[in-house]
């Protein structure tokens, strides 16, 4: 496995990160990635009901006018792009503390965080704040663009929701 920015390769993705662990279960990273290669681990998990009435997903309707603005400005000149896409990673990724000097603050810990990206499995990692910058990336041309990104480790969708309606409370999802 090696690290990569390709976005033809099929091998795992490996970054370098720090890692905070807030409340001793869950762990934080924050991190960069190009455009392409955000596009290649993460979902959009959009709203909806299954034939049981059951609520899925939690994502809203893409808002096109904000997208396409989005959209422009990345393909512009002199582009700063500092708000971070939140992502819930699956526990399949793997972090491996750096060697060195602890430096600043204990719980924070630098190192590299390796991520699935087989083409044939499903993707490891799930938009819970900044779709529609998520999608105006996917639409630009500049694909080397490097984002911000700031993730927690869950397999479990109903921590992925509480944590994108923490963040929406301004906006409440449609009934």
């Amino acid at each position: 496995k090696t690290a990569t920015n390709s976005p033809s390769s099929t091998s795992d993705l490996i970054v370098r990160a720090l890692r905070v662990n807030q409340d001793g279960k869950i762990p934080v990273y924050t991190f960069f990635l190009t455009a392409s290669d955000l596009l290649r681990i993460a979902e959009i998990s959009r709203v909806k009901r299954n034939k049981d009435g059951d609520l899925l997903g939690y994502q809203r309707k893409q808002v096109s006018t904000h997208v396409d603005e989005i959209t422009k400005y990345v393909d512009s000149t002199d582009v700063v792009f500092p708000n971070a896409i939140i992502l819930a990673l699956g526990s399949q990724v793997k972090f491996k503390k750096g060697r060195g000097p602890q430096i600043g603050d204990p719980g924070c810990e630098g190192g590299s965080l390796e991520i699935p990206c087989d083409p044939n499995e499903p993707k490891v990692a799930w938009v819970v704040d900044g779709q529609q910058r998520t999608l105006a990336l996917s639409k630009a041309k500049n694909k080397k663009l490097l984002v911000p990104v700031t993730a927690f480790v869950s397999d479990d969708f109903e921590v992925h929701r509480a944590q994108f309606l923490l963040v929406n409370k301004v906006r409440p999802l449609p009934k």
